[in-house]
C-alpha cells in the first residue's frame, strides 16, 4: 500500500476494514469516498473484487489510485471505472508554533455548533462524520462567529487537517484562515511537528488558503468510481 494512502486512511478511518484479493476495503456506510474505497495492496489485484465487494453492500464501487499504481489504474479504466476528484496531499512543517489569532473555540469533542454545518444538509452524513472522527484523537474548532469550523486529527508528531467548512455568506472574510491557524497552533501544543491535508485539485479557493498557510504539494491521488 502506498505510504500516504495508509496515513490518510489512518486519520480518516472506515468503520470496517476487510482485506482480500490484494485489496484493503474500507466501509463507512457511504459517508465520504475516502472511507468507502479500496486501497491497493497488490499491483496484480483483480478489479472484479472491488466491484463485487461494494455492490454486495449496496455501495458505489470505488478505488483510490496513488503513484506507482498505474497498472491498476489502467485495469480499473478497462472495467468502466471513471476518474473522480483528482486530489492533492499538501504538507508543511510545524517546527515552530504557528501564530494563530485565537478566535476559534477548540474542544476535544464535536459540539452542536461543530456538527450543524453538516447536519443542516444531511443529518445522516453528520452522524457518519462524527462516527469516523470518533475513531481518532481530534481537536474540533468553531470560529467565534459560528460561520466556520474544522478539525485537527492528532497522531503523535503528525496532524491532519480535515472537515473544513465555511458558511457561504462568510466566505472571503478570513474565517477559514483563522480556524486553520488556530487548529495548527493547538496541534503544535499537542506535540505535532508536521501537518498535512487532502484537497480536491480543482478547488482553487481552498488551495489558495492552504498554500498561503505554508502547505506544499507532496503527493497526488485520484478515485476511480464505477457509476454504471
Amino acid at each position: 500500500m502506498h505510504a500516504w494512502a495508509a496515513r490518510v486512511s489512518r486519520d480518516w478511518p472506515p468503520f470496517q476494514v476487510e482485506r482480500r484479493g490484494g485489496w484493503r476495503f474500507g466501509v463507512a456506510d457511504g459517508v465520504t469516498k475516502r472511507a468507502n474505497s479500496a486501497l491497493v495492496e497488490d499491483l496484480d489485484a483483480d478489479v472484479a473484487e472491488v466491484t463485487a465487494f461494494y455492490r454486495e453492500r449496496g455501495l458505489t464501487p470505488c478505488a483510490q489510485v496513488w503513484p506507482g499504481q498505474e497498472s491498476v489504474d489502467g485495469r480499473l479504466a478497462e472495467h468502466g471505472y471513471e476518474t473522480v476528484e483528482p486530489s492533492l496531499v499538501l504538507s508543511r512543517d510545524l517546527g515552530e508554533r504557528p501564530d494563530g489569532p485565537g478566535s476559534t473555540r477548540i474542544t476535544d469533542h464535536p459540539t452542536r455548533e461543530w456538527v450543524e454545518p453538516f447536519a443542516g444538509a444531511d443529518p445522516s452524513r453528520a452522524e457518519g462524520v462524527v462516527r469516523i472522527l470518533g475513531g481518532v484523537t481530534a481537536a474540533y474548532g468553531v470560529h467565534e462567529s459560528g460561520d466556520g469550523r474544522g478539525c485537527a486529527v492528532l497522531n503523535g508528531d503528525s496532524v491532519a487537517i480535515c472537515a473544513m467548512v465555511t458558511a457561504s455568506e462568510a466566505r472571503g472574510r478570513g474565517v477559514a484562515k483563522t480556524v486553520l491557524w488556530d487548529l495548527l497552533a493547538r496541534a503544535h501544543e499537542e506535540g505535532a511537528r508536521n501537518a498535512y491535508l487532502c484537497v480536491v485539485a480543482g478547488n482553487g479557493p481552498a488551495l489558495g488558503l492552504y498554500r498561503g498557510a505554508g502547505f506544499a504539494e507532496v503527493c497526488r491521488y485520484h478515485n476511480r468510481v464505477l457509476t454504471r
